[in-house]
């Protein structure tokens, strides 16, 4: 792997250090910093020429200012004349508006992705993208690191019956895989949100019997906090025990925490792909090198 070189960004959280030891390659730091008047100033310091290049960059909050830097970065890297550029973005943003729910809105997934592909990266690599079909928008190489089997560890030992739940209909099949790795039952809830205030409220209710079992809420990004605060005050009140959730990204804005602990929820695990407060958190590092590698396994890398 003598070509190879990672680049860390300047949101990578730590990732890119840990993919640059597990792959034994060299890093990179980007040089940064905010200029007098507020905008971004990147530099890659040692060329990289001819080599594939690993840029390792997140978009967690302010994800404008980190995805700016990713184009500003990406640019800068381009101008070395590099062999190929694999991105890695542990979380992406933007990419939950995958169709227009009102008349007028963008469709912000396919501008992110579009956008990623203009700026020159021939591969893709992000984790739980809200919608996997969405990358297709991409058009170059993706792929998805699946991190379920990266929460098994994490789920404590001695849980009472447990069953995986998802806290919407659309997350059904990640709820499905991760109960077969657990060897427990799964099921959803079905909510809906108000197109207008984004209040969220159980439109039908689970026929599943929760009493006396442990449920684990399992979801993709935390926001808000919302969505798992009503589940678990659902499956509470139908008379379960204890309520863990996990999710990829969370980003906990507000009193997100709080209100999650509230609703009943005694553990909040998540991924290092934002940095996380208060949670327990899972390295993503080995995942995402491992679909590095997948990339890098293709003839033409």
């Amino acid at each position: 792997m003598d070509n190879i070189v990672v680049v860390r960004g300047t949101a990578s959280n730590g990732i890119a250090e840990e993919i640059s030891a597990i792959l034994n390659v060299p890093m990179i730091g980007a040089e940064y910093h905010i200029l007098a008047d507020g905008e971004s100033y990147v530099r890659i310091p040692e060329k990289v020429s001819g080599k594939i290049v690993i840029l390792v960059q997140s978009t967690y909050p302010p994800q404008d200012k980190h995805l700016i830097e990713l184009f500003l970065l990406m640019d800068a890297i381009k101008s070395y004349n590099p062999k190929k550029i694999i991105l890695i973005v542990p979380y992406l943003a933007y990419l939950r508006q995958n169709k227009r729910f009102k008349e007028g809105e963008p469709i912000s997934a396919d501008i992110m992705l579009k956008m990623i592909k203009n700026a020159g990266a021939d591969a893709l690599v992000t984790i739980e993208p809200h919608r996997p079909e969405s990358l297709v928008v991409f058009g170059g190489k993706s792929m998805i690191a699946d991190p379920l089997p990266a929460y098994v560890a994490a789920v404590p030992k001695g849980l009472k019956k447990a069953v995986v739940l998802s806290p919407d209909n659309g997350g059904l099949q990640r709820a499905e895989r991760f109960a077969k790795l657990l060897g427990t039952p799964f099921t959803s809830i079905d909510k809906e949100r108000d197109k207008t205030t984004g209040k969220i409220y159980i439109k039908s209710e689970s026929t599943f019997d929760f009493k006396n079992r442990d449920v684990i809420i399992i979801d993709d990004v935390i926001s808000t906090g919302g969505t798992v605060a009503q589940a678990a005050k659902f499956v509470k009140s139908e008379g379960a025990n204890k309520v863990l959730v996990i999710a990829a990204h969370l980003i906990m804005v507000g009193n997100c925490g709080k209100k999650i602990k509230n609703a009943g929820v005694s553990s909040i695990t998540g991924l290092n792909t934002v940095p996380s407060k208060g949670t327990r958190v899972v390295d993503a590092s080995r995942i995402l090198t491992e679909s590095i590698e997948g990339i890098l396994r293709l003839n033409e890398y």
